[in-house]
């Protein structure tokens, strides 16, 4: 798995918590299409990053890769915002998967 796809996987995979479990499937979509650019730019300053991900173009391929409007991607996002997955115009830390080779899941309980 690569690309975008990856980071759906791990949307879907903790789609039953919380705060994932408030996504619907377009908002997955679009939530990973950022994470992948987001992680393909990591190596700029995140100013930068946060510009190109954010830019018309960047939200034009999403629109045409998903068959969508760009109003739609730009409802989507504002839908992510509301949700607090993404600021005015960066991505929220604290909702991020890294691209990993290997995926470790760890369950502490009592």
């Amino acid at each position: 798995m690569k690309g975008a796809d990856k980071f759906f996987f791990m949307l879907n995979l903790f789609g039953s918590l919380k705060p994932y479990n408030t996504l619907n499937n377009r908002e997955k979509q679009v939530f990973a299409e950022l994470m992948y650019y987001n992680e393909q730019l990591k190596d700029l300053d995140e100013r930068k990053r946060n510009v190109l991900i954010f830019d018309y173009d960047t939200r034009q391929e999403i629109a045409n890769k998903y068959d969508l409007s760009i109003a739609s991607v730009y409802n989507i996002m504002s839908s992510l915002k509301k949700k607090g997955f993404l600021g005015k115009s960066y991505l929220v830390d604290r909702y991020l998967f890294k691209d990993e080779e290997q995926i470790i899941i760890q369950f502490n309980g009592k």
